[in-house]
């Protein structure tokens, strides 16, 4: 299987056995969000994580998840429902509390008020300094930790790094491998958190969820400035009509697909498998489009952390993307102002598949193994790496199976990848393989000569 599957850790998936399945299911990248429980609770499924890897002699690959600077419900302890018509109160220091202060300024009567991944809608019929009393349009689920929205607006934190910096420094400790940021609104929130990292020597990898309408209005810059993409649909179904949030996906995609970078969909892909033990059609069908459209990772929410059936929910995505790789139609155009880098990966997938053969990089930073992989191989790549710092970014990539291997140089490389390739059970005798290995941005260099008389 190439594409690869990522669930979010929980309390219906926190266990060292109940990982361990999960990783022999074919899921090695892990969620721990941050908008539930607190350091203690993530330490502990970040150790639970490691000691079922590395009780199977697997690497896997943790991702930290931002709050971001979302407004959240708080004060309440257990879900409050409100039936249609039914009012409530909600107030920075009330019973049901809006974690962010911000809000109150943004808000005004009439606005509309989106929460639970757009199923509750509610209606602000009065506002004071800090209190809004609002109207169930239909009826509402407000549970605690859940983010709120205000239909048309957005309520930008102060300082992007700033309302995020207990959350980074907390994954730091954990030793984690990516962090998600949660609601960014343009490049200049992710490189601010990539210089933090930088003055901290931290080379730990930034997700960018694309949540808000500021973030698809600036995707390609963010795309630009991040190790990979998340379309986190459950929000962008409360900033946007839910009908347009196909076509965001679809944008988004070829958004990561031109900068090279991996994308990642979440967001109730099973999302009826909280409850039942099967997936809908409809379901299946999201999937199936998912995969078929190449994104590199598909991850399960709600279904893995509270589910009842957080196991099933990853054997039928596995199952799923298995089924429809198969029918996937590699993109191999080079978009305009393509390199001679972007050239080279191309032509090294075209000569595999001319030969049947497989392709085995030997890759530094991991830069060339996404220049390869952009183009969906067919039989998928080996990406062996003397870092094992990169292992996590390699582990990310659609098509990829990362390697380590302690080489002091290029040729030294691809010498020990040829031999690991045998001794891993990866390559049989009359297996056809091309070694390659990552090569700067300008690999070539074209000289037109001049005529002579």
């Amino acid at each position: 299987m190439k594409t690869k599957l990522a669930c979010t850790l929980g309390p219906s998936l926190s266990s060292v056995e109940d990982i361990s399945r999960a990783i022999s299911l074919g899921c090695r990248i892990f969620r721990i969000n941050f908008s539930h429980g607190g350091p203690s609770f993530w330490r502990r499924l970040a150790e639970a994580a490691r000691a079922a890897a590395g009780g199977l002699g697997v690497d896997c690959v943790l991702i930290g998840d931002l709050r971001g600077g979302s407004v959240r419900v708080a004060g309440i302890e257990a879900p409050h429902t409100l039936n249609t018509g039914e009012k409530a109160s909600l107030s920075l220091y009330g019973p049901i509390r809006l974690s962010r202060p911000e809000f109150f300024k943004a808000v005004e009567v009439g606005d509309i008020l989106v929460t639970d991944d757009g199923r509750g809608i509610l209606k602000v019929i009065d506002k004071e300094d800090y209190s809004v009393v609002v109207e169930a349009v239909r009826p509402v689920t407000l549970s605690p930790n859940k983010s709120l929205v205000i239909r048309g607006k957005e309520v930008a934190p102060p300082n992007y790094l700033e309302a995020s910096l207990p959350e980074i420094d907390t994954a730091l400790e954990l030793g984690l491998d990516f962090i998600g940021l949660s609601f960014v609104r343009n490049a200049e929130d992710v490189v601010s958190v990539r210089k933090y990292l930088d003055q901290k020597n931290s080379r730990i990898g930034l997700i960018a969820k694309v949540e808000t309408p500021s973030a698809v209005q600036n995707i390609d810059q963010i795309c630009e400035q991040s190790d990979a993409v998340l379309i986190a649909r459950g929000d962008l179904g409360m900033h946007f009509p839910l009908e347009t949030v196909p076509r965001l996906q679809e944008r988004i995609v070829e958004a990561a697909y031109r900068s090279y970078k991996p994308v990642i969909v979440a967001t109730q892909l099973l999302g009826s498998m909280i409850s039942e033990p099967v997936p809908s059609r409809s379901e299946i069908v999201d999937v199936m489009s998912c995969v078929k459209d190449g994104v590199d990772v598909l991850m399960l929410t709600g279904e893995t952390a509270i589910g009842r059936y957080p196991l099933e929910s990853i054997q039928w995505l596995g199952m799923i993307a298995e089924t429809y790789e198969k029918d996937m139609i590699p993109q191999r155009d080079l978009h305009p102002g393509a390199e001679i880098v972007d050239r080279f990966a191309l032509a090294v997938v075209n000569l595999a598949e001319s030969i049947s053969a497989r392709i085995a990089i030997f890759t530094v930073s991991g830069y060339m193994a996404r220049r390869i992989a952009r183009f969906r191989p067919v039989a998928g790549m080996i990406a062996a790496t003397p870092d094992r710092k990169v292992i996590p970014s390699l582990s990310i990539i659609w098509g990829v199976t990362p390697l380590y291997l302690e080489a002091q140089n290029y040729t030294q490389g691809l010498e020990m990848l040829e031999k690991r390739l045998e001794e891993a059970g990866l390559a049989s005798p009359g297996d056809t393989y091309v070694l390659t290995y990552g090569l700067v941005k300008e690999p070539v260099h074209i000289v037109k000569m001049k005529k002579y008389q």
